[in-house]
Parts: C-alpha cells; sequence; structure tokens
C-alpha cells in the first residue's frame, strides 16, 4: 500500500496511516457498498455513488481539446498532471474505488439582485474544510464500523475530475453550462471524492441527459463564455474573470462584470433543475447576517474574505483539519 505521505491537515488531501488493511473476508461487497452510502448520508451528504478508479478516457479526449483551444486562460495548472486528472488510480496508489459525494449547498436566503453579488457557494464556511471534513468522519466510520481500509480525500483541490466520476457514479449528468445537475439537488452541490484500497460495487446506470434542447443556461451567460453545449471559455467567465485571472481584465469584458464581485450564479439562477430544489440545512454553510446588511461594494477584500469562505473556527490559522 504506497500512499503519498503528506501531513495529516493539508487542504488538497488527508491522508490517514493505520495499519494495512485486513481482508474484507466473506462480506459482500454490495453490502459494504450499501453501508458506506448510508454512512455518507448519516454524516450529513445530500448523495452518495461509487464508482471504479479506472482512465476516463473520453473525458481525456475533451480536456486537452479544451487546453489546446486556451479556454483555460490563465489557469496554467491545468495543463499539469494530466496523467492524474484522467487515471484517478495514479493519485493514490492502491486505490480501488472512488465515493463521490455531493453536498447541497441552495441558501434559503440570497442577496438582493441590486446590490452587489457574491456567489452562493460561497455565502458560508469555505467548501474544502466543510467537505473535507465530512469525508474525514466517513472514513473514520468505515474504518471503525463496516470495512479496514486505507483512503485519501480530496475536494476540489488537487488532480481529480470530480464531475467525470460524478458521472460514473450515477449521481447526475453535465448540462451545457458544464456543472453536473443532480435531478433532486439540481447543480447547486459540492462535489467530494473519497478514494480507498478495497474494491466495492460499482454504479453501473449512467444518468441520462436531462437537458434536452434547453439552452437558457448559455443565453444568460453575460459574457458568452459557454461556447458550445459543456464547452466553457474560462477566460470570458465572470467567475474566472472576478477570482482567479491574473493581470487586467480586458475592457470589453469588465462592463460585462456588472456588480458581481465574487463569482456568478447567472447560468445556475436560469436552470430549471434549481427552481424546485430543497435548501441546505449545513450549519457550517449559512451565511452570517453581515452579509446581506452592509454595502459589499464600500468594504475591503480583507473584510469581504471574513464573510465569505470564512475559515472555520478550529482553522483561523489557515491550516485545515
Amino acid at each position: 500500500m504506497v500512499f503519498p505521505l503528506l501531513p495529516v491537515g493539508l487542504v488538497d488531501s488527508t491522508i490517514f496511516l493505520l495499519p494495512l488493511p485486513k481482508l474484507i473476508g466473506r462480506m459482500d461487497t454490495k453490502l459494504i457498498t450499501d453501508k458506506i452510502v448510508a454512512a455518507a448520508l448519516d454524516v450529513g451528504f445530500s448523495a452518495c455513488g461509487v464508482t471504479d478508479t479506472q482512465p476516463l478516457n473520453e473525458q481525456g479526449k475533451h480536456l486537452q481539446n479544451w487546453l489546446r483551444l486556451g479556454y483555460n486562460g490563465t489557469m496554467k495548472y491545468m495543463e499539469n498532471n494530466l496523467d492524474k486528472r484522467l487515471n484517478p488510480s495514479l493519485l493514490a496508489e492502491a486505490s480501488k474505488s472512488a465515493i463521490v459525494v455531493l453536498l447541497n449547498y441552495k441558501p434559503e436566503r440570497t442577496i438582493a439582485t441590486d446590490k452587489p453579488q457574491v456567489s452562493k457557494y460561497a455565502y458560508g464556511t469555505d467548501y474544502h474544510f466543510v467537505v473535507k471534513n465530512k469525508l474525514n468522519r466517513l472514513l473514520r466510520r468505515i474504518q471503525t464500523e463496516i470495512a479496514d481500509c486505507r483512503g485519501v480525500a480530496y475536494v476540489d483541490s488537487a488532480p481529480v475530475l470530480e464531475k467525470a466520476l460524478a458521472v460514473k457514479a450515477g449521481l447526475g449528468w453535465i448540462g451545457k453550462n458544464s456543472l453536473l445537475i443532480n435531478k433532486q439537488f439540481g447543480s447547486m452541490t459540492f462535489i467530494g471524492t473519497l478514494f480507498v484500497d478495497i474494491p466495492l460495487c460499482y454504479n453501473t446506470h449512467i444518468v441520462p441527459d436531462g437537458c434536452g434542447n434547453c439552452r437558457r443556461c448559455m443565453d444568460a451567460c453575460p459574457t458568452q463564455a459557454i461556447v458550445a453545449p459543456r464547452v466553457i471559455d474560462a477566460s470570458r467567465c465572470v467567475s474566472y474573470l472576478n477570482k482567479t485571472h491574473r493581470g487586467t481584465v480586458p475592457e470589453d469584458l469588465q462592463t460585462l462584470v456588472g456588480n458581481r464581485i465574487w463569482g456568478c450564479d447567472c447560468c445556475i439562477d436560469v436552470c430549471p433543475y434549481n427552481k424546485q430544489t430543497p435548501v441546505h440545512n449545513t450549519q457550517e454553510l449559512m451565511p452570517r447576517d453581515e452579509l446581506f446588511e452592509l454595502d459589499l461594494a464600500a468594504i475591503s477584500k480583507r473584510q469581504l474574505k471574513k464573510l465569505i469562505m470564512r475559515l472555520p473556527p478550529r482553522n483561523q490559522s489557515g491550516t485545515g483539519s
């Protein structure tokens, strides 16, 4: 068993150094898988699916073409570790299964549209910590109650094609805005992945595309960054321009960013699948009242960061948990 030996608590991965796993024995993998899914829901995730760690060959062709067209903008890191992005088993040697989870983040209250806009995913505590902490709890539950194993957790910060794995795990399909859409929770979900070194029962039913002829997300994009169904020119995406872009934003795009100061929700707000989905009940993701009361345009970026994507109380140093 050779997992990369990194310190416990890094945001990009969590390593649990435990004794070598014992054989599962005669316990049926279907029963183990069912117990893991039930445990995932019990620790607070909205949905859970399981798939293998075989290479993602079809997604590889799409990713390489996307990079060739320069749609990653200044996100040059997307060009690194392509082998690991396309072959999940390389992320953690000897991993056999990917446990993929979703966490609903749809808020009950939103910022008035005439005020500076912050993307709803950023209303509460930094989701990297929230989702990873829950994955840590899930792994401990698996190890103590279900099966001996080793695992490593990733939350949107390592070369993992989370959306592709979520589709393989039966959790939804990729919408025309390139986001995962789940029938029950829409596209306002965080994705987390737990790789483990035991075989499980893998999903065999791929959820069919539910978008049909709808193109509301494409039409709603203020910068026309959705250049084709499921193809995003990130260099034009508002969420990229006001958070990730390095350098000066082109003049022709500056005015289109409008009053959006952190992220952009235009494409998810018009998606029919997000209209009737339930609001989340995760305490860590609840926004502070100040987010709705302060003039966000008048405060500094430092003050804004205290309101959105907050560190958990026990992680004010930023070290993770």
